[in-house]
């Protein structure tokens, strides 16, 4: 799995990685870590990151451990994004992990937290998913 989720670094899947510069950093302890930096076009009026852009990212980063985890045979298509958020998040860098919780051949779960510069958690994520086969 770590292989695979390396590509992220080097061939992103998609255009919203590309703008959250989406990073794997490694798994510790079935915790897959992502990094991500939110620009200022991520800010909403109080010049916080906006939630719907912080979904956004933790689907990503969900999507990509889902991915990997079925060996690229299979893709999430989301049935369920259900979030928490816990307190604002500054514009710049955040850090995610990820923990797959099932992958079955009907539907996937994981759960997404990411977490501020000084490792307070700022939203957590549960994405729910169909697994279809990809076009490979």
């Amino acid at each position: 799995m770590e292989e695979r989720l390396k590509k992220f670094n080097k061939e992103f899947f998609g255009p919203s990685m590309e703008f959250f510069n989406l990073k794997f950093e490694s798994i510790e302890y079935e915790k897959i870590k992502f990094s991500c930096i939110f620009n200022n076009q991520c800010g909403n009026p109080m010049g916080f990151v906006q939630g719907g852009m912080i979904s956004a990212a933790l689907d990503d980063a969900t999507s990509a451990a889902m991915i990997s985890g079925y060996e690229e045979r299979k893709a999430p298509m989301t049935t369920d994004l259900h979030i928490l958020f816990h307190r604002p998040l500054q514009i710049g860098k955040a850090y995610m992990e990820v923990k797959i919780i099932k992958l079955g051949q009907r539907s996937a779960t994981s759960e997404g937290r990411m977490y501020n510069l000084e490792g307070k958690l700022v939203a957590t994520l549960m994405h729910t998913a169909q697994p279809v086969d990809t076009s490979s």
